[in-house]
């Protein structure tokens, strides 16, 4: 209807009025759906324009709240169109636009030329007829599309139709969106879509507005809520796409008018707020199945439909390989995140959509050829790498944590001092010593600093060039694939060669190394030299539960950072137990926890942190076997509590959780791990060489010392043990003093067991770090209990335990760093033989070094490779075990036995013979008699030997003879090229009954060929793999596939080892609204629980918020807070505004008669009043819109927080950074009575309250927005 058709008297001043651009005709249409919460202020959005509409349709879907009925009572029940509540939006406005009449001059006087009669003077003006019929242009006919959780600023419509009229090649404007509630924030100004279906609005997380995007440009699409399109426009594009119900057809719609030929811009100037109901799930998506579905898949099924129907066919394959790539990091991301619900959604939307090609072949057969060429759109989608760029964005600052909220709320293009002025001057020092106060009340980062100080100090000699070896460490290999085919290969270049799976610490260390850009020195650097820092971190961190006491935390992490079993770890290049040392504080809280003995009774512990717990388990495991055990132990003892205190109902559930513990270590690290259980002697020892299995003595052992080297003798940290003794005397906390102590006894057992045959490390490390709860939670609260008591023995005696304790560490720390880190550990060049016979062994014969070494009784020795061993090639020669051919050919050679050794010798391609200083001078005697071997030098006090014949690892022998005679004995070898483990050459021809040699032993994995044939294998000499040969020459392929099996359990010990990450991974936390206002957001984030310090301060400052302030800001209705409306004087208490004609109004709101009568009576074209917006005389004004307040139409008031609400938030969409809130409905219900209160106020209950806090309101479930997602 026409906005001047209220009565003839009316219609006559508006004929004389003419609107602001007066040849643009508009006609608005409003779509609802479960929208009553936010249609009050949608309508007086609509009906308080500056630039009034000339008319107005609506469309309700099926509505079960009173959308239908205020849409019905704000612009009259003939405009208001019923459809099926499984309408989408386009179809909600396809069917209002077929309803709408097209305006004309003869519907809108002002349109015309005026006429030339004066009713006043009662004479005619000629100057009127010199005007044209249509002094203003042919009309333009607009839509203007609503949502009914928009509201539209007063000066919204005025302003899009501003940039219309300057631009009239543009037939879409959309205006600036902002957030419902936080009006600062912005959610859109022009909105794309990355080619992986990101949607795409160029605006960081919660940036707030502040002019910096107040510019009008072209954009690729705006939102449905407040478009402006141009009538004709929309009919010949057809409209909406019925196959878009809801998300994304605004894009896709903006979209097809780009591609023919039109424009679409920006208005900024024009704003709107909007609640995002459908996207933040605060009301049911009902049109787009039988069931209501989730808006995650319903926005990925319309990503994946617009692109596919609209991309321009030469890049079509491109972008649908980067959806299915897309697809599939997200669905991992969300596995890895614990939302499984949203990788469902992700593959439900897109293969929802692949699934269905004949409909994506038919939209694009309607599209038809675009007007436009593709580059000339290009400009409007996201730039290159703009999404990879704005997702590390996103994880850095979830890494980073949430900037504080009035850091935050300034958004990026805050000002900027280049200093302090004025009489911020005179407060520098004050704050300085703020700053300093706030990092005094976070040691954590300084007490890294310091140990990390003190750790380089001591490790002085450690740093530099070369490689660290030495003790039980081997250099690491040179380049990071080196460790991952030590770890990945089924054949290794060990000794004689061995098959099998390699130790899984290898592929930990790979990883590690990958991570830092592949330099595997780095890596053992960083795990070696700072194991102490980081073990006092840890241990820092996990001191958390056990004491409040930042002093304590601090003493007892210092403590543990210098332990014996730390200090010798580092010094003796025990890679294994220096990782232990970081990791098991850890795996300390994460055993306390998944054991429940802090839980109330009858509460189940978390399986998350059971999984945590066993992840830590398996990774330790790895590098020190003898945790594994003892865990077991440890949940076999707790077990046994429960039995013993009746919990019955708890055994199931624990007994469960031990399962985990004692099955899921041995499944991941298996086949490794199988050998433990077969050689149980193998639990005692660690990564790397043996080295170092001495005894250490009972007082050490109780002393917290395993001895070796750099560790400080126990006596000395006595101290700590008494001091722990002393915490059994406590009145409270028994039960943790109590399982601290079993712990420790635990270790000490496992220490004992292990003392002789391996080094005891690893259990003191557990020893001492219980020793050290147990004093931790003993001297908390110390000097009141001891102020309590009169003075006696107990005082004296505290106080020389406390000093002990404290002399300890400091004791150790500066022995450590006046002696230095460095024992049998050093950097030195990692070359183990001479820089010659190193560079010979990588020359086509692979020639091999045997080096010996021992005692007068006994002889120790190796076959090398290369220039000498490496990390993990101990452990690989620990599982293949001795060779004992070649231990006997050893054996024969040293005591001079007068056999042909040397060609021998020759048979393991043997070139050098080294023996090491230290060795017995009778050995070098001997070699210098045995035949065909030459000494050539003496280097650092070792000897070398040369063999005389010429060896190589792979050979052309002739085949066992008539007489029995070996191969070797018969005919001299013929040297064939190899590397160092296949071999890519020619052979020549020869004699038939020809065996190809490899000095590497027999394993089915050797595979051979002769011009593509494949060649018999064979065992040659009893224990070399062999191929027999043919007569005729060719090319030659040696190669060791991997067995099937041995690939298969790689890809499952990946798929488990990551399976176990995720599972042990924490799960979505609620953040932050980002729809929020700041201060309700505050108090949000306040509203925590736990029994911490952190969590009490929080809770107490969420009461402080939200309790009264001396401002007389608070919440209706309390004090100091605004009064609540009486039902006496608050017009209808949620009533809409709407005069009553039959009260004896006598002029209508809504004339019947008149054909375009439909839209209430608005103001005048006059300046925007200060006073308020004029209405119709006898009218009453709507109420002013505020969100905090009792809301119109029977809205309640927002409720407070409920942080207990038991909900789960909804999760995070794939193109955004933040997370849904819950429905905000409840049950659908009919509207109930209002609440009688006892001071006799009533309070309208929401129509489907179900009692919670709802989501949106402040104080309710965070639901933060993030970018780039969708606003319905």
């Amino acid at each position: 209807m026409s906005v001047h058709s209220q009565s003839a008297a009316q219609a006559a001043s508006y004929a004389a009025a003419t609107p602001e651009f007066p040849r643009h005709v508009v006609t608005a249409v409003i779509v609802s759906h479960d929208g009553a919460r936010w249609l009050p202020d949608a309508l007086t959005g609509l009906l308080g324009q500056e630039r009034p509409v000339q008319n107005a349709i609506g469309a309700d879907t099926g509505s079960a709240d009173d959308s239908a009925q205020l849409l019905a009572e704000a612009i009259g029940d003939q405009r208001v169109l019923h459809l099926a509540r499984r309408s989408g939006f386009g179809t909600a406005v396809d069917e209002a636009v077929r309803t709408a009449p097209v305006l004309t001059p003869d519907e809108l006087p002002y349109l015309r030329r005026p006429s030339g009669w004066d009713p006043v003077s009662r004479t005619w003006h000629d100057e009127a007829y010199e005007m044209p019929e249509l002094p203003h242009g042919e009309p333009v006919q607009w839509l203007w599309l609503l949502h009914d959780d928009c509201a539209p600023e007063p000066d919204a419509l005025a302003e899009l139709l501003r940039v219309a009229d300057a631009s009239p090649s543009t037939v879409i404007v959309g205006p600036k969106l902002r957030s419902w509630y936080d009006r600062r924030q912005l959610l859109e100004a022009g909105v794309s879509i990355a080619r992986s279906g990101r949607r795409w609005t160029g605006l960081d997380r919660r940036e707030q507005d502040q002019g910096q995007h107040d510019q009008v440009r072209p954009v690729l699409s705006v939102s449905t809520a407040g478009m402006l399109i141009r009538r004709d426009v929309y009919e010949e594009l057809g409209g909406f796409d019925r196959r878009l119900p809801l998300m994304r057809d605004d894009v896709d719609l903006c979209w097809r008018a780009q591609a023919a030929g039109h424009q679409v811009l920006v208005a900024p100037d024009a704003v709107l707020r909007h609640a995002e109901a459908a996207a933040r799930e605060r009301r049911p998506i009902d049109c787009v199945g039988r069931s209501v579905a989730n808006p995650h898949r319903v926005d990925k099924a319309g990503a994946v439909y617009t692109l596919l129907t609209n991309t321009h066919g030469r890049i079509l394959p491109y972008v649908l390989l980067r959806l299915l790539i897309g697809t599939f990091l997200r669905v991992v991301a969300y596995l890895v995140g614990k939302v499984p619900g949203q990788a469902l959604d992700e593959l439900a939307g897109l293969f929802g959509t692949l699934l269905r090609p004949g409909k994506i072949l038919a939209a694009r057969k309607k599209r038809g050829r675009p007007a436009v060429d593709a580059s000339d759109l290009r400009p409007l989608f996201p730039p290159s790498g703009a999404t990879v760029r704005a997702t590390a964005e996103q994880v850095a600052g979830n890494l980073a944590g949430r900037a504080a909220p009035d850091v935050a709320s300034a958004g990026r293009h805050g000002a900027v001092e280049s200093g302090p002025g004025g009489d911020d001057a005179d407060f520098l020092e004050i704050e300085q010593f703020a700053r300093l106060k706030r990092i005094a009340r976070r040691p954590a980062p300084v007490l890294f600093l310091v140990l990390l100080l003190v750790s380089l100090v001591a490790c002085r000699g450690l740093l530099g060039s070369g490689a660290l070896t030495g003790g039980a460490m081997l250099p690491a290999p040179g380049s990071v694939s080196d460790l991952w085919s030590a770890y990945l290969d089924s054949w290794h270049a060990v000794g004689v060669g061995a098959g099998g799976s390699a130790p899984p610490y290898l592929g930990v260390v790979a990883l590690v190394s990958s991570i830092f850009l592949g330099s595997t020195g780095f890596a053992v650097t960083l795990l070696l030299v700072c194991s102490v820092p980081l073990a006092g971190l840890t241990a820092y961190f996990a001191s958390r539960p056990l004491v409040a006491s930042r002093l304590l935390r601090a003493w007892a992490s210092i403590a543990y950072a210098f332990l014996p079993a730390a200090a010798g770890a580092l010094a003796g290049g025990r890679l294994g137990t220096a990782v232990l040392a970081i990791l098991l504080p850890l795996m300390a809280r994460a055993g306390v926890a998944a054991s429940g003995l802090r839980l109330p009774p009858g509460t189940r512990p978390s399986w998350r942190a059971t999984w945590a717990y066993v992840l830590l388990i398996t990774f330790t495991t790895a590098f020190t076997p003898i945790v594994w055990p003892i865990a077991v132990l440890l949940g076999v003892g707790l077990l046994a509590l429960r039995v013993l205190q009746g919990s019955g109902d708890q055994l199931l559930a624990l007994g469960l959780r031990f399962l985990a513990v004692l099955l899921a270590p041995m499944v991941v690290l298996a086949p490794w791990s199988l050998s433990l259980l077969t050689h149980p002697g193998r639990f005692f020892q660690e990564a790397g060489l043996g080295y170092g299995a001495g005894s250490a003595s009972v007082l050490d052992l109780i002393g917290l010392s395993p001895g070796g080297p750099k560790a400080v003798g126990g006596v000395l940290l006595f101290g700590i043990v008494l001091a722990a003794l002393a915490a059994t005397l406590r009145d409270g906390r028994q039960l943790a003093i109590r399982t601290a102590w079993a712990v420790a006894l635990t270790g000490l057992l496992f220490a004992a067991l292990g003392n002789g045959s391996g080094w005891t490390g690893p259990a003191m490390l557990v020893y001492g770090l219980a020793l050290l709860c147990a004093a931790a939670i003993g001297a908390e609260g110390i000097r009141t209990r001891m102020a309590s008591v009169g003075f006696g023995w107990k005082q004296p005696v505290a106080v020389l335990i406390a000093l002990a304790s404290l002399l300890a560490p400091l004791y150790a720390a500066v022995s450590w760093m006046i002696t230095g880190a460095d024992g049998p550990l050093e950097r030195r060049n990692p070359e183990q033989v001479p820089a010659f016979v190193a560079e010979e062994s990588g020359t086509a014969d692979r020639a091999r070094t045997l080096v010996l070494d021992g005692t007068p009784g006994h002889v120790d020795y190796s076959l090398v490779r290369g220039s000498g061993a490496r990390l993990g090639d101990a452990d690989l020669a620990a599982e293949v075990g001795e060779d004992k051919r070649l231990g006997g050919i050893v054996a024969h050679l040293v005591a001079g036995s007068g056999a042909d050794q040397t060609n021998q010798l020759g048979g393991y391609a043997v070139r050098y013979v080294l023996v090491r200083d230290g060795a017995p001078r009778e050995m070098g005697r001997v070699l210098d008699a045995t035949p065909g071997l030459t000494r050539l030098s003496q280097d650092g006090g070792s000897a070398l030997w040369r063999v005389d014949r010429r060896v190589s690892r792979l050979s052309i022998v002739a085949g066992e003879a008539k007489d029995g005679t070996s191969a070797g004995e018969a005919v001299a070898p013929i040297a064939v090229p190899a590397g160092p483990v296949e071999a890519h050459t020619k052979v020549p021809d020869g004699v038939d009954g020809r065996v190809l040699r490899l000095a590497d032993a027999a394993d089915e994995g050797w595979q051979a060929t002769l011009n593509g044939t494949p060649l018999k294998p064979m065992t040659v000499d009893g224990w070399a793999q062999g191929f027999a040969l043919p007569a005729g020459g060719g090319t030659l392929d040696l190669t060791h596939e991997n067995p099937l099996g041995h690939t298969l359990w790689l890809w499952a010990q990946g798929l488990l080892a990551v399976t176990l990450v995720v599972l042990a991974l924490p799960g979505r936390r609620r953040e932050i609204d980002d729809d929020l206002p700041e201060d309700a957001a505050v108090v949000q984030a306040a509203a925590v629980s736990g029994d911490g310090r952190r969590a009490r301060r929080l809770r107490a400052q969420a009461e402080a918020a939200g309790a009264p302030d001396a401002a007389g800001a608070g919440l209706p209705g309390e004090p100091g807070g605004e009064p609540p409306l009486d039902p006496a004087t608050d017009p209808g208490a949620g009533a809409v505004p709407i005069p009553d004609p039959a009260a004896g109004d006598p002029t209508p709101v809504f004339d019947p008669g008149y054909p375009h009568g439909a839209v209430p009576q608005q103001q005048s074209y006059d300046e925007w009043a200060a006073a308020g917006q004029p209405v119709a005389d006898g009218h009453q004004p709507y109420p002013p819109a505020d969100p905090y307040q009792a809301g119109q139409y029977g809205q309640q008031p927002y409720p407070p927080a409920d942080p207990y609400q038991a909900t789960d938030p909804y999760a995070a969409d794939p193109y955004q950074a933040g997370v849904y809130d819950p429905y905000g409905y409840g049950q659908q219900q009919p509207p109930q009575q209002p609440q009688q209160y006892d001071d006799g106020s009533q309070q309208h209950r929401h129509p489907y309250d179900d009692g919670a806090p709802h989501p949106g309101y402040p104080g309710s479930y965070p639901e933060p927005r993030r970018d780039g997602s969708d606003q319905q």
